[in-house]
């Protein structure tokens, strides 16, 4: 989702090794990572509607990194460079977030993950069978608000209204007239996380916003995220790189689509639309050396205890929805709390996301063999067949395995 001017104009580009990398600026991997980024840039920038890139790049928990950046965080001629520092939205990277609050309070006993919704929320009966592990992997069945038309009004319209919780889920919770189609198996649903938010400020006693900020950004030191229910502040909002919008396609739940309800959407600058509409379910705001920090924590074991480390990663199939010990060339994509893993041709089973919204795109992908980490964020959410984020992801990849070798 972003606008942007002619792929020229965006050309500036910043670079930074981290002292403990040790290599030097000039290094030939350090440069060929940076010249990628720049042409991924100048061939995607118009077709993506993207003005600016950052990538970062880290050998094992504590080793090395590789910080690149190129273009500018806006289409404007005055808009500054991408730099250290500069941030994005995450998206649904940040659904991990929720999950990992979760899992912090079955740790200390306060609920279980098979506790059935109707436990914790009774106000919604029509979902009171469904259990906290359903919500987060994923097999709920319960609709997608963030698919419907009064979503889309609402972004049209209203962009810097500020939505509460309840608000998003009247989107999607079942009248009798008009109700959304449900589903089986695995099915995609920014809901899920929703609910599972509120249950974890209902069973915490203190607001989602709060514990995001106690039991997730102080706790593991990310001193680039941040995470707000509404608005803001500037001190944020100023190192926020614009976010254009350029996805025509239809939502899923508009039958016989002839024009998206988004489309009035297309061409603008999102940055100062309200996030509300993300909450738990991708609302929060960071750089890429941040998200590389809290993933690492993740798959490091440095979140929650064991028990609950083994069940964040088991995983259901995306294709049943039924529980997998891992990914296979047969059975490629399985998703577990709130994290992705898939095949990737003769690289192999890895973790990663690609978390949207109206006009950002943050991807992450931990090669676990290798104990590499990459992360690109960019400042557009494209349609489907017109995003190639992967492609400069791949691009990366070789350029780190070449050189190791």
């Amino acid at each position: 989702m972003v606008v942007s001017k002619c792929a020229a104009l965006v050309l500036t580009a910043g670079l930074m090794i981290l002292a403990a990398s040790g290599a030097q600026a000039d290094s030939p991997r350090t440069a060929r990572i940076q010249t990628a980024l720049e042409a991924w840039l100048a061939d995607r920038g118009s077709p993506e509607k993207v003005t600016g890139v950052a990538a970062y790049v880290s050998f094992g928990d504590t080793g090395p990194a590789i910080e690149a950046f190129a273009g500018k965080v806006g289409s404007a001629p005055q808009d500054a460079p991408v730099r250290q520092g500069t941030l994005f939205q995450m998206g649904s990277t940040s659904k991990s977030f929720t999950a990992a609050l979760i899992l912090k309070l079955e740790a200390a006993g306060r609920l279980s993950i098979d506790d059935p919704l109707g436990k914790w929320l009774p106000q919604y009966p029509a979902w009171k069978e469904v259990t906290i592990r359903r919500l987060l992997n994923m097999t709920s069945g319960i609709p997608n608000y963030s698919e419907t038309e009064a979503m889309s009004r609402i972004w049209v319209n209203e962009p810097t209204r500020d939505l509460t919780a309840e608000n998003l889920i009247e989107f999607a919770y079942p009248t009798g007239s008009g109700d959304l189609p449900k589903s089986s198996g695995y099915h995609y649903s920014n809901t899920n996380y929703i609910l599972a938010g509120m249950i974890a400020a209902k069973v915490a006693g203190r607001s989602y916003r709060n514990l995001v900020h106690q039991m997730i950004i102080e706790a593991v030191g990310l001193n680039s995220t941040f995470y707000e229910s509404g608005a803001y502040p500037v001190a944020v909002t100023n190192r926020l790189a614009h976010g254009y919008f350029d996805n025509p396609a239809c939502a899923d739940y508009q039958p016989k689509c002839v024009k998206s309800w988004n489309l009035a959407l297309v061409g603008r600058d999102i940055s100062t639309m309200s996030t509300s509409w993300a909450q738990a379910a991708g609302g929060a705001i960071a750089d890429a050396r941040d998200v590389d920090r809290w993933m690492r924590a993740v798959f490091g074991g440095r979140v929650v205890p064991p028990k609950q480390q083994a069940e964040w990663m088991e995983l259901v199939s995306i294709k049943t929805g039924e529980p997998i010990a891992d990914v296979t060339t047969d059975d490629p994509r399985g998703f577990s709390l709130g994290l992705g893993r898939a095949v990737l041709g003769s690289i192999g089973s890895h973790w990663f996301y690609q978390g949207e919204t109206l006009g950002y795109r943050t991807l992450y992908v931990w090669f676990e063999k290798d104990d590499l980490m990459i992360t690109l964020q960019t400042n557009s959410q494209p349609a489907a067949e017109a995003d190639k984020l992967h492609d400069l992801l791949g691009v990366v990849y070789d350029i780190v395995r070449s050189d190791a070798k």
